[in-house]
């Protein structure tokens, strides 16, 4: 949220809302997010505080603004020279929002449950020629998000089954990333693998547009942990998502310790 917020010029008081509301929409049955009217009536809710917050914030802006993404929406031309109608910008505003909020922060959740066992924190920490490898595996290890849907364009036989054009195909992703012909020991967390041919950002046209804001928040968020905390250890047990788009933990409870030659407060 902070840096998507950040980079969208949206006021940083909203920011614990907004990320409330982003967890809400893409879980909203939930028992920590649900309503007392349902699961239906709460993800109505969290679309309808969304969508009235980016219309609040575009309201406030006049000319071209500070050059944030949401005045870049507010002042791009399409190819046929139109600009985007403040429905478009709205829409835009969500997917951008939506797909860093909720994806990007189990990364490191599902990465720290494994990395706090058997000494493998320490192991990277050790290591840090695997830095890249070993964010690579994060999100292969985690794939947020679960799904997606594709419409077969043509007619194609996949794995002995034939699927008609224009048919949906449902790919998930969790099981795509532990395919054993393409991963070798696909259940095992492995720093030194480098899997870069994961799908935990889609593939083709429909690649996740945010992939570099992401990588770029996980190597800081890893850089750091690594530098200024000698290991971690699990406090109890993690609190999963009840979501099937979004495959994550909301709560993961850690003791972290600190290293020695690390200044108190830095």
């Amino acid at each position: 949220m902070a840096v998507t917020g950040t980079l969208m010029g949206l006021d940083r008081e909203d920011w614990p809302q907004l990320t409330y509301l982003t967890s809400q929409a893409i879980a909203p049955d939930d028992p920590e997010f649900i309503m007392p009217e349902g699961g239906a009536a709460t993800l109505q809710r969290a679309h309808r505080e969304l969508f009235a917050a980016f219309e609040q914030s575009m309201s406030r802006r006049k000319g071209e603004g500070n050059g944030d993404l949401i005045d870049v929406l507010r002042t791009m031309e399409m190819d046929d020279g139109r600009k985007l109608r403040p429905g478009e910008i709205v829409s835009n505003c969500y997917s951008l929002l939506l797909g860093a909020n909720v994806t990007t922060p189990h990364v490191p959740n599902a990465a720290m449950l494994e990395l706090a066992k058997d000494g493998k924190y320490a192991d990277w920490a050790a290591h840090p020629e695997l830095f890249d490898s070993g964010i690579n595996e994060a999100l292969r290890w985690s794939s947020p998000a679960s799904h997606f849907l594709r419409y077969a364009k043509t007619d194609v036989e996949l794995s002995g089954v034939t699927v008609r054009q224009g048919e949906p195909v449902a790919a998930w992703i969790g099981s795509a990333n532990r395919d054993s012909a393409v991963f070798a020991d696909p259940y095992e967390f492995d720093i030194r693998r480098d899997p870069r041919n994961h799908l935990a950002f889609g593939v083709g046209p429909h690649y996740c547009v945010g992939h570099a804001v992401a990588r770029i928040a996980l190597h800081e968020l890893f850089e750091n942990l690594l530098e200024q905390f000698s290991g971690f250890e699990p406090a109890g047990e993690p609190e999963h998502l009840h979501s099937n788009f979004i495959a994550g933990m909301k709560h993961l409870p850690l003791v972290a310790t600190r290293r020695s030659e690390v200044r108190a407060g830095v």
